[in-house]
């Protein structure tokens, strides 16, 4: 999929242009047009919208897959398949250029993974939108300078957009998510209160043998009190109803702790830092293409798309190893920073 999307947001920069690049295919000449880079966006919208379904898919969520395993199979995958546009004609070239750009493209999409794991999908999919929407149109527009018919309706539509989805985002939150919350609390409040007022409540000792005769006789004449619901029982009826913040594992719900971020000593939001983390996708992922503007001759268009592989994988292997260094830094050990890797989870996903 990714490498699709990014196929086909190579023959939208060619087409979007009206350009025919020197590609020693007729096939890829005959692409390079305006109707076909519409149609690649199509296509392309569909795979950036449909690529995060797995993330949150029940193969993922029962083993709890890390952001840097989940990207690793994407970048993969995405090394694997590059290699297809060969079938379409394309040379096989390299640049360096597709270094940088996989410096943008792994970073940004382990970023988005975390904000997809934490915050949710349709919520951080519209923040991730919504930023590289404005990132790509400045990029565009205001530092390479690409022609448009109206630089004030050009504004305005951007903005619209942007506003369009970060409202589509911000609706899709569950407004229960607070609510369920402050019915937990009252929940243990109530029980803290019954419990205290039986413990505390004064017994008239001259009364004591017409206390026992009554309640002796109560459970014969009356039913008991209903208890208040505990946490777990609230936790099976929220299930159904709610949304948690937390990632469930096999039909068992984490516990509150784990709504919970520790950064630096402070403990934050896993859902706040869900979002933040979809920013810095937007930010970081909407540059992602911008290496192949400095990308000369033969090496642009699709004959990027295997240099962005190969520098995706490579970046991905660095990551790997900045983890592995920071674990082997903190333990001390090679074995115990080896183990406290997260596993790839072959047969699962």
């Amino acid at each position: 999929w990714n490498t699709g999307i990014q196929t086909v947001s190579l023959l939208l920069e060619n087409g979007a242009e009206g350009k025919r690049k020197s590609i020693n295919c007729s096939l890829i000449s005959k692409m390079a047009n305006p109707v076909v880079g519409w149609f690649a966006a199509f296509i392309g919208a569909i795979g950036f919208g449909s690529f995060a379904v797995p993330i949150k898919g029940e193969a993922a969520n029962s083993v709890d897959i890390d952001p840097l395993v989940m990207q690793s199979y994407k970048s993969l995958v995405c090394f694997l398949t590059s290699w297809l546009v060969i079938l379409l004609g394309q040379e096989v070239t390299f640049t360096p250029w597709g270094i940088v750009s996989g410096l943008f493209w792994v970073p940004g999409g382990t970023f988005n993974i975390f904000a997809i794991r934490n915050a949710g999908l349709a919520i951080s999919q519209g923040v991730v939108a919504a930023t590289i929407v404005l990132v790509s149109f400045i990029w565009g527009n205001l530092i390479f300078g690409e022609p448009v018919k109206s630089e004030v309706i050009a504004c305005e539509s951007v903005l619209i957009m942007m506003v369009g989805l970060f409202g589509m985002s911000y609706y899709s939150t569950p407004e229960s998510e607070g609510t369920a919350e402050f019915i937990k609390v009252n929940i243990e409040e109530d029980a803290e209160d019954v419990t205290r007022k039986k413990i505390d409540s004064p017994i008239n000792k001259d009364d004591d043998d017409s206390n026992e005769d009554t309640r002796m006789k109560l459970p014969l004449q009356s039913t008991p009190a209903k208890r208040p619901p505990s946490l777990q029982s609230w936790q099976k009826m929220s299930k159904t109803t709610l949304e948690p913040l937390e990632i469930e594992e096999k039909g068992e719900v984490k516990s509150s702790s784990s709504r919970s971020i520790i950064i630096l000593g402070k403990r934050y939001s896993r859902r706040n830092v869900g979002l933040l983390s979809a920013v810095m996708c937007g930010i970081w992922s909407g540059s992602c293409l911008v290496p192949m503007h400095y990308s000369k001759g033969n090496t642009n268009g699709l004959g990027f798309v295997i240099s962005f592989s190969c520098g995706a994988l490579l970046v991905t292997a660095i990551l790997w190893i900045i983890r592995f260094s920071c674990q082997l830094f903190q333990s001390g050990s090679s074995k115990q920073a080896y183990e406290s890797l997260p596993g790839f989870h072959f047969r699962v996903m």
